[in-house]
């Protein structure tokens, strides 16, 4: 907390929430190039829900990322233009493709995303695998011994549950993972569980001598038994991905209640209760400060509440500024925090990881004041 500065920081400039985008490409820098809208009252749900439209690849832009992929191009860019060709890439490269492809420490699996979830009205917006969420699943890689390693996680509008995921990888003793919208819950329950085989099956590999190395490394698909077997698992709330027990349930802020089995509860993929109920020392929040969508103020209910039941504990949350024509959402966000006695923190970009790092997110650590 020493390096980061006070909420109180000028606010940056107003930004749309989304761009117009044209997929493109075959290789990392490969990602789509788009404008912001306009800063006006007329952003709706269309503006998030057009990032999640699936649009043809457009052969400017996978010309423009073949040119910087080469490696003349790649010998005469400076640092800065590197860093920001990397940045388009992560941010848009699989944001259309049904399965998106995460790395985590070596471990690589794919979480499902549901394109026009939120148009159709059948997931809201937790079935996409927004950009705020891989960059606080990559400050939390690059600050895992100190933020998430053997530390009990609650995960807030978890969505595809990709940060659940991830805070497992990274060594968590147990994550809760929670959304508001019930058929979000069942894609985050398929995405951990798909997820856990896929670690599984990519351990056994790399054990095999005999494996060709053209195999080596990549995301194994899942068994058909298992794409078959999903409805029977519908009601299994419990897993274990790289040793972390993950729990999965409905937790709609300002309207469930915050009981035992959120706040303490730990149980085992068997369904056995653990031994070690209590509170939870992280709670993680991916882009879920999104007034034209969501209050705030039951959002920083929640966290205030989890916060008081170990006053040591922190919430992380990634920001993506979007415009709203009422307030600024991070200034609202402070002041409501605030007057719950909790303090807000802007963590540096130097703290973030390097490439994913970009001007409109931001990490926040929320705590009790004077903790």
């Amino acid at each position: 907390r020493e390096t980061a500065r006070q909420m109180t920081t000028p606010a940056a400039p107003s930004r749309a929430g989304m761009a117009t985008e044209i997929s493109s490409g075959e290789n990392d820098n490969d990602a789509v190039i788009g404008n912001n809208t306009n800063d006006d009252d007329d952003n709706d749900i269309s503006i998030i829900a057009s990032s999640t439209t699936p649009k043809a690849a457009h052969p400017t832009a996978r010309a423009f990322f073949a040119a910087l992929d080469s490696s003349e191009a790649s010998s005469l860019q400076s640092e800065s233009l590197k860093r920001k060709s990397q940045s388009l890439g992560w941010r848009n490269r699989h944001s259309q493709e049904q399965h998106y492809p995460v790395r985590v420490l070596d471990s690589k699996f794919t979480v499902e995303q549901v394109q026009r979830g939120e148009i159709d009205g059948t997931y809201g917006t937790g079935a996409t695998v927004w950009p705020a969420a891989m960059v606080l699943v990559k400050y939390m890689e690059k600050h895992r011994s100190a933020l998430i390693a053997n530390r009990r996680v609650v995960d807030l509008g978890s969505g595809t549950g990709v940060t659940s995921i991830a805070a497992a990888i990274l060594g968590a003793s147990h994550v809760c993972c929670t959304d508001g919208e019930e058929s979000v819950v069942g894609l985050a329950k398929r995405n951990i569980r798909h997820a856990a085989t896929q670690l599984i099956l990519a351990e056994a590999a790399t054990k095999k001598e005999d494996e060709a190395d053209g195999d080596e490394g990549g995301i194994l698909p899942l068994p058909q038994d298992e794409e078959e077997d999903d409805e029977d698992e519908d009601d299994r709330a419990d897993f274990d991905v790289c040793g972390c027990s993950i729990h999965v349930q409905k937790l709609w802020w300002g309207k469930d209640v915050l009981d035992d089995s959120i706040t303490t509860a730990t149980t085992t993929p068997e369904g056995n209760n653990a031994s070690n109920a209590d509170p939870y020392d992280v709670i993680l929040v991916a882009d879920c400060v999104l007034p034209k969508l969501y209050p705030i103020a039951p959002l920083v209910e929640v966290i205030d509440a989890m916060l008081a039941m170990k006053p040591a504990s922190v919430a992380i949350l990634s920001y993506e500024h979007r415009y709203f024509p009422d307030y600024h959402p991070r200034e609202k966000f402070a002041e409501l925090a605030s007057q719950r006695g909790l303090d807000v923190t802007i963590v540096p970009p130097d703290d973030h990881d390097p490439i994913y790092c970009v001007e409109d997110i931001e990490i926040w650590q929320v705590c009790k004041a004077n903790r």
